[in-house]
């Protein structure tokens, strides 16, 4: 369960970002949590980076980064 707090909490700092202006941030709903979830638990780093990019996230953005470090951590498969 600590994941998905992980998780929230990353989506929430992107909360953040979106006000200053800086990184363009992921859509906020139950469908892309779920989404996310479901690459955490059964997907490769390269659909979660692929999910990330295609939700408006860029690979130079922090929050890009953190994301993936928490995919690894987590134990996610990288291919």
């Amino acid at each position: 369960m600590t994941e998905d707090k992980e998780i929230r909490d990353v989506l929430k700092e992107e909360r953040h970002k979106e006000k200053s202006g800086k990184y363009k941030p992921l859509p906020r709903n139950r469908r892309t949590e779920r989404a996310i979830a479901r690459i955490f638990e059964n997907g490769t780093a390269d659909e979660l980076m692929r999910f990330l990019r295609e939700n408006g996230l860029k690979d130079e953005s922090p929050r890009f980064a953190e994301i993936v470090k928490l995919f690894h951590e987590h134990g996610g498969k990288r291919r």
